[in-house]
């Protein structure tokens, strides 16, 4: 099986589970609507209904990565230091794209065993500088990233 087919049937998967998120009713939110009628049990319909709850929240988390990964890369640019002290990239056209607090985005980085690998992170402020999410010990600027989205 190759990369590309193993995430044809993701996708897949990812379909079936969207509908039965939106069958379902369930919103992570709110938990499981009115639309899965209660079992006349009522000690089982709520062991099963908490049961549902976790699974269908686990659903919905690995139905938001497929929808995540569905979102096309915008080429790869060299993080920079602006004048106003935000960290940003350049686009092709010399427009400035500056990240704030929270910002998501891929960071292309070497991981324990010396391979590049691009991560998932964000761009967060400590009250001194910017860093990213779970490598505050890496230096931003000349670091390689790019965003996903329209």
């Amino acid at each position: 099986m190759t990369i590309q087919e193993l995430f044809q049937r993701l996708f897949r998967i990812g379909q079936d589970a969207s509908t039965l998120l939106e069958d379902a009713g369930f919103y992570s939110e709110d938990g499981l609507c009115g639309s899965v009628r209660p079992l006349p049990d009522i000690p089982e319909d709520v062991f099963l209904r908490e049961a549902a709850q976790e699974l269908l929240g686990s659903l919905e988390a690995f139905h938001q990565g497929l929808s995540y990964l569905k979102e096309p890369t915008h080429g790869e640019y060299t993080l920079e230091r602006f004048p106003n002290g935000r960290y940003g990239y350049h686009d092709r056209e010399g427009k400035g794209h500056p990240f704030s607090c929270g910002s998501r985005l891929e960071a292309k980085l070497r991981d324990r065993y010396g391979r590049c690998r691009w991560v998932r992170t964000r761009i967060e402020h400590d009250g001194s500088d910017y860093f990213l999410w779970g490598f505050d010990y890496i230096p931003l600027c000349g670091l390689t990233v790019r965003e996903r989205g329209d």
